[in-house]
């Protein structure tokens, strides 16, 4: 008897051992159909880095249409095989299962060995665009483009967010635009575009900024927890802060944000902080700035179409390009001066709900439009532009509150983070 309890003991073992084996196999399934797989990139600049976020450093950046072998993957993030054998990882945004058609006039030429020697080729490109279309840029590219992201590794980030949860508001969910009636384009910025978000950030680089490297890390990881949960979580958005106490702020094509120390000084917390980046970045993702750029191209084509017509001499065709490429630098500030209200409406709106994904107050927004509608009757030249038309301030304050009151709950938004705002607004003193 007893050697028959132990030959079924053993039989009912090996049958476990057998569960166990075939458990794993499942479970390895998925990975060995993932490894080695095959993508392309799709976007016209692609970044690989170091680790599965975006605040890792650059490995390399790559053109569209480049082949990565896939090697594993953690939640949004692959890591890939390039061709030149090294690995990095790579968003799913970035890529497509299928090739797509290359402009090779745009593809980087000679794709360089690492992140820093990629954005010297960039460098070169978008100077070569500069030279192609005789914009004369003022201000520095090369001390544009030589500043990266701050390094923060993976326990300074889940500080940073943790202090957001303890505070946190009950309103916070993953980033869902369509559901509140509001769309975003794919974010895939070409080269033109970053041509033109660099040369205007050049400009305005060169008002002179404050530099703490403190403040300029803690302006980043606002952006990106912002970003974190929606479909933007692998761009990279710099933040500079203009030493002007003038009430101001910029979106430029390609991710560069500034805002003056007056627009700063406005907020009286973090979570009105991040309305505010919210609002410029929601100009840079709708690309309202090159909306407004095409159709004054457009309209300045259409005036020259009879003197073209009418005169078929080389001078006058290089006349209206040369017209048309200066409009591209004289008026893109004029354009993101002139606030134009629908623009600021659809910003507002977008700042909001990337305020309610990252866990933050969505009612920030209300408050900062109150102040400046406030501000803009009572002491209209703090206020570095004309900011808007004499009732848009006032129309654009009872429109985000509308939008806001109607769909979060203001009872459970306390998501303000007053204390560590105010301890960053010193350095600013």
């Amino acid at each position: 008897m007893a050697f028959i309890n132990f030959y079924k003991n053993k039989l009912v073992i090996r049958y476990f051992m057998f569960l166990k084996k075939r458990f794993a196999l499942v479970l390895l399934i998925p990975f060995l159909l993932l490894a080695g797989d095959t993508k392309f990139t799709k976007r016209e600049i692609n970044y690989v880095r170091e680790g599965p976020a975006s605040y890792y450093e650059l490995v390399e950046i790559i053109p569209k249409g480049t082949k990565l072998v896939i090697l594993n993957q953690v939640d949004q993030w692959l890591k890939v095989k390039l061709e030149n054998n090294k690995t990095g990882w790579i968003s799913s945004n970035s890529l497509s299962d299928k090739n797509v058609k290359i402009d090779y006039s745009k593809k980087l030429s000679n794709p360089s060995p690492d992140g820093n020697s990629s954005m010297r080729g960039i460098a070169a490109a978008i100077k070569g665009l500069r030279q192609e279309v005789r914009i004369a840029t003022p201000g520095s590219i090369d001390a544009l483009l030589v500043i990266q992201p701050p390094a923060i590794d993976r326990i300074e980030r889940e500080k940073f967010r943790s202090d957001i949860q303890r505070e946190h508001s009950s309103n916070a969910s993953p980033l869902n635009i369509e559901k509140f009636g509001l769309e975003i384009p794919e974010y895939d910025p070409s080269m033109r575009e970053l041509q033109i978000g660099i040369s205007v950030g050049s400009r305005l680089l060169s008002r002179g900024t404050v530099e703490n490297k403190e403040l300029s890390k803690y302006f980043y990881q606002i952006v990106r927890e912002l970003l974190a949960n929606s479909n933007y979580y692998d761009l990279n958005f710099l933040v500079f802060l203009l030493d002007d106490e003038k009430i101001d702020g910029f979106a430029c094509p390609g991710g560069y944000t500034f805002l003056t120390k007056g627009a700063f000084e406005l907020c009286a917390d973090e979570s009105e902080l991040a309305f505010v980046l919210g609002h410029e970045i929601a100009h840079i993702l709708l690309k309202h700035g090159l909306k407004e750029l095409s159709q004054q191209k457009v309209q300045i084509k259409a005036e020259d179409a009879f003197l073209e017509l009418e005169k078929d001499l080389d001078e006058e065709k290089d006349s209206v390009e040369m017209e048309l490429e200066e409009l591209i630098l004289n008026s893109y500030e004029k354009i993101v001066h002139e606030r134009l209200l629908k623009y600021e409406v659809e910003a507002d709106k977008v700042s909001t709900l990337l305020l309610a994904s990252a866990g933050y107050d969505p009612f920030a927004g209300v408050r900062i439009d109150e102040k400046l509608a406030r501000l803009y009757t009572e002491e209209r030249d703090i206020f570095a532009y004309k900011y808007a038309a004499p009732n848009d301030a006032e129309l654009r304050y009872t429109t985000l509150r509308a939008f806001v009151q109607n769909k979060f709950d203001n009872k459970n938004s306390n998501a303000k983070l007053q204390g560590r705002f105010g301890k960053f607004k010193e350095l600013v003193k």
